[in-house]
């Protein structure tokens, strides 16, 4: 039994997501045993443990700064700035956990650990999460084999320095529930009756991303007043308050405010459209669920390259204001052949077996 390690942080949702699909299927080969570990909150000294939380209120309140911070750091060495408070955390990982194999789902930390993984004699491979435009903290000296989503990323990865033989095209790894099919129709009256939602009702799904932001309020608020016979599921992440003010928002129409979901697939496979951040791992998995999207909140950096690479292949609709945004969502109301072709063009990127050929692959190159 192959021992391996799926390293992430909870730096929004879509790497933990990530960590979990590719641990799934690690798990359901019958060959390896697969631990999670957050690389910010259990390898990490002070201060770098806040970075989680600092990400939170960047990418809510402070979109600009993020984006600064983002491109600013392009190009930039990470093992000078993070290895006093990760190396050691790292080595203390890989002793006590004795890995064949070490995956990161998360950039800025791979040299370090591939360095841990090293000196621990484990493999060290990563696997990213970005559709395009990516960004060269995903790139370091002693990885071994890199699996990109698209050409894209691929082409991103060489030209930050990945050997060329090293780095293929697979997907982004989705859970299991998003590659599953099932009687669509009866899996939305169950999922929707249960919510206390009308399943003949049109559905939209509102997804502000695993941190919520101010930003979002706004657009879900004016959705809310489209004058259509529409109802209104919306997941507000980890953002209580942000839950609380749409759960008092006034309305046109029935809205129903949640936190954090693990019930995704269920709820994407159950909406008419899905309106969403442009996050990468939530795009992979709504493709997967063939469901219509709105991208109406994109938070600059990692997210501008997801949107940019699916707006160029007519995947989803794009809403930069609250105005456009109801546009955009009664106008697909109003047109179900206009619906049914922008999620059939969002299924043509859907790679709902890619987790399953990842793990697969880590462990033929581990047996190699």
């Amino acid at each position: 039994m192959r021992r391996v390690l799926v390293v992430c942080s909870r730096v929004g949702g879509g790497h933990v997501s990530a960590a979990r699909a590719l641990a799934e299927e690690l798990k359901a080969t019958g060959e390896a045993s697969a631990r999670i570990v957050d690389a910010y909150v259990e390898c990490a000294r002070f201060p770098v443990t806040l970075f989680p939380g600092l990400y939170a209120r960047l990418a809510r309140h402070h979109p600009r700064l993020w984006s600064m911070v983002y491109h600013g750091s392009q190009g930039l060495d990470p093992k000078r700035v993070l290895g006093p408070f990760l190396k050691r955390g790292f080595r203390r990982l890989m002793a006590e956990a004795r890995p064949d194999l070490v995956v990161s789902v998360l950039p800025g930390i791979n040299g370090l650990l591939a360095d841990a993984a090293a000196a621990g004699g484990a493999r060290f491979e990563v696997v990213l999460t970005d559709w395009h435009s990516v960004h060269s903290f995903w790139v370091a000296p002693g990885v071994a084999h890199y699996t990109t989503p698209t050409e894209s990323a691929r082409e991103d990865c060489i030209r930050f320095g990945a050997p060329d033989s090293a780095v293929e095209v697979v997907g982004i790894p989705v859970r299991r529930a998003f590659a599953t099919e099932s009687d669509r129709a009866s899996a939305r009256e169950r999922c929707l009756s249960q919510l206390g939602l009308d399943p003949t009702r049109f559905t939209v799904l509102a997804m502000v991303g695993a941190e919520g932001s101010p930003r979002a309020l706004k657009n879900i608020a004016r959705l809310a007043l489209v004058d259509r016979n529409l109802q209104m599921l919306v997941v507000c992440g980890r953002n209580a308050e942000l839950r609380r003010q749409v759960e008092q928002l006034h309305s046109r129409t029935p809205v129903l405010a949640m936190g954090f979901v693990d019930n995704v697939a269920e709820l994407m496979s159950a909406a008419d459209m899905l309106v969403t951040k442009g996050g990468g791992l939530t795009l992979a998995e709504a493709f997967a669920c063939a469901v219509p999207i709105v991208v109406h909140d994109v938070l600059a950096g990692q997210e501008a390259g997801n949107l940019d690479y699916v707006l160029q292949r007519g995947a989803v609709e794009y809403a930069p204001n609250p105005d456009e945004l109801a546009r955009l969502s009664a106008e697909l109301y109003d047109n179900p052949s206009r619906r049914a072709k922008l999620a059939e063009r969002g299924a043509r990127l859907a790679r709902p077996a890619a987790a399953r050929r990842i793990a697969r692959a880590l462990l033929a190159r581990l047996g190699a």
